[in-house]
């Protein structure tokens, strides 16, 4: 890995610093404070492990400054080069959902920092992230030049409200990708023509059920068919021809309340084979939450919004590390339905940690 530092005084390996951080991520350990305790206290199993015999633990000053003068494309170069091979399929084949993801402990700095997350629909493997930093950069442009970058705009994208924009929906059309974008008050014109269309008779349907902690869900997905000549003509570039009507009916069991919601979602997916179009678009807006879910595991398990940092380098690269870290937990197949139950495993058993990174080829 490229290393930027000037070579008069160079103590501590970088390399060994990237694996000390991933092995106190997956033992729960979050702000640099805690992160430089773990590097102290283990350091002799740390050695061992790693087969860094002459490693020395960073002084709790200069790790976050190490931390801050890693490269962010050096380091994804590197995760790319030796696990890339594990995610290139999934964007050629599966629906990616993207969405940003500000990073709350950097918000005190006055710089709003934040990181592009692409999820996979079905393994929720993160497959590639992007940098977004100030209060005047806008998610919008950053992740049209991720989709572009990544090859995302040629696969299925699946992404919120905020990117439904003719520019965006034209790019991934032009490129050869499917999207599905879903419209709201931010679109008061389209959003007005889908609830039109909405009260038509649709070209096909589907239901479906699920229950989880609690909730009884029925989601009723309705197919219609949107002619580009209806709209405005800013939307002529978009490939836009599919409207899907989701209905969602939601039954609290503790409560024995019901609530009710309807959101609707665009597409340039085909309408020639209705059903399977409807099909396909219901189980992809439900897949949609993964990165949602996603981000949460990184709040409330592995604690990002806890981590208070002043530069914004030095947080994006947590970030991207901590990011790795579950990835690593989900390659592995070991403990993904309960991450919490996992990291607890791993902190009372380093055996288990170190069978699972040599599983994943980490070690």
């Amino acid at each position: 890995m490229t290393d930027g530092r000037d070579n008069r005084g160079k103590r501590h390996s970088q390399v060994f610093l990237i694996a000390t951080f991933v092995f106190a991520t997956l033992v729960g350990r979050s702000t640099v404070s805690s992160i430089h305790r773990y590097m102290n206290n283990k350091i002799d199993w740390l050695r061992e492990v790693t087969g860094y015999k002459e490693a020395t633990p960073v002084s709790r000053a200069h790790l976050p400054r190490m931390l801050a003068h890693l490269d962010w494309l050096a380091l994804s170069c590197v995760i790319n080069d030796c696990f890339g091979e594990q995610t290139v399929q999934m964007i050629q084949d599966e629906w990616i959902s993207a969405d940003g993801k500000v990073m709350r402990g950097t918000l005190k700095s006055g710089e709003k920092q934040a990181i592009i997350h692409a999820v996979s629909h079905e393994s929720r493997i993160d497959v590639a992230q992007a940098r977004q930093a100030g209060d005047k950069s806008s998610e919008i442009t950053v992740m049209r030049e991720f989709l572009k970058e990544t090859g995302l705009e040629n696969g299925k994208i699946s992404l919120d409200a905020h990117h439904c924009n003719p520019e965006t929906m034209a790019q991934v059309e032009q490129a050869g990708g499917l999207y599905l974008i879903q419209v709201k008050e931010n679109q008061p014109k389209l959003l007005e023509h889908c609830r039109f269309l909405a009260e038509q008779s649709p070209l096909a349907e589907t239901i479906n059920h699920d229950g989880c902690h609690g909730f009884v869900t029925t989601r009723h997905a309705q197919l219609h068919n949107l002619q580009l000549s209806a709209i405005d003509n800013r939307w002529q570039h978009s490939g836009l021809q599919t409207l899907v009507v989701m209905k969602r009916e939601t039954f609290n069991q503790s409560s024995q309340k019901t609530s009710n919601e309807t959101s609707y979602y665009l597409s340039n997916h085909a309408n020639d084979r209705k059903q399977h179009t409807v099909n396909t678009l219901a189980h992809a807006i439900r897949g949609h939450w993964s990165v949602e879910s996603n981000n949460w595991q990184l709040d409330v398990t592995f604690g990002e919004d806890r981590v208070q940092v002043g530069h914004d380098n030095q947080a994006q690269i947590m970030g991207k590390l901590r990011c790795f870290a579950m990835n690593l937990i989900r390659w592995s197949k070991t403990g993904t339905q309960n991450f919490q139950a996992t990291i607890e495993k791993f902190t009372d058993s380093p055996e288990d940690l170190v069978s699972m990174l040599e599983q994943v080829n980490f070690l």
